[in-house]
């Protein structure tokens, strides 16, 4: 029978006698299985949520500039910046030029003095004495189809594959450097190589400088320790999906 949106039914059991079994509404246990769903929903919602948080660096909305090593940048910034500008001011002094007259004999560099390109150097160990040639001093005068009205002397050039980096005008040749020079460009290539060392130790993360080591030399893993607040993360997580658990549990019942 029904009876105020309870529906009644008679079962027989082993004795013969009859006993009422109740049922919940409808309306009521779909109501329970839809938010059973919407708490099944959003535990595993958070759990997504903090496994992002979990995979996130411990510093994640945390960064704080460091004064002490934003100066230090700057200041090796500057010391390389003087440097190569030095190390351009050697190797482009102005060469001595001379008009062309008529009847002279000269040996024409075309299509202009220098290939495209420029190898870059080591800084740290290369030495622009061994790189020096002298290609130009057989011939007592030389141009190119860049300067047609002027001649040099070959005896005052000279090209260097470890300063053509640092050439800023190819129309040009180069001077000849003498060796007091060269020892000059020596001390600030190595100067331009600590600099550059030590920059990208303050600006490459820690991960990425490991990883260039391992790539150049075999050695042991290194593990490093993890983050306490991943711990405290962990634990709150794991938290939360109980608590949701059991409340389903409870509503469950």
């Amino acid at each position: 029978m029904k009876n105020l949106g309870i529906i009644t039914d008679r079962v027989v059991n082993l004795g013969g006698s009859a006993e009422p079994q109740s049922y919940p509404q409808p309306r009521q246990r779909t109501h329970r299985n839809r938010f059973s769903r919407f708490l099944l929903r959003l535990g595993l919602g958070l759990i997504c949520v903090w496994g992002l948080l979990l995979g996130a660096p411990a510093t994640f909305g945390q960064v704080k500039p460091d004064p002490e090593k934003e100066t230090k940048i700057a200041a090796l910034n500057k010391e390389m910046e003087q440097a190569i500008e030095q190390v351009k001011k050697i190797i482009n002094q102005p060469v001595l030029r001379y008009a062309r007259g008529p009847g002279l004999k000269v040996t024409v560099y075309s299509p202009g003095w220098f290939h495209e390109g420029a190898m870059k150097p080591d800084f740290n160990k290369v030495d622009v004495r061994q790189t020096q040639e002298f290609n130009y001093d057989p011939h007592p005068y030389v141009t190119s189809d860049l300067t047609p009205g002027v001649v040099f002397k070959g005896t005052d050039l000279e090209f260097n594959a470890m300063t053509k980096y640092f050439y800023t005008d190819r129309s040009v040749p180069k001077k000849k450097l003498t060796q007091p020079e060269m020892l000059e460009i020596n001390r600030l290539y190595r100067s331009i190589g600590k600099c550059k060392t030590e920059l990208a130790a303050l600006t490459t993360p820690p991960e990425e400088r490991l990883d260039a080591a391992t790539n150049e030399t075999e050695s042991a893993p290194v593990h490093e320790p993890i983050p306490k607040g991943n711990y405290i993360k962990a634990a709150i997580g794991i938290a939360i999906v109980l608590g949701l658990y059991f409340l389903y549990r409870i509503l469950r019942r």
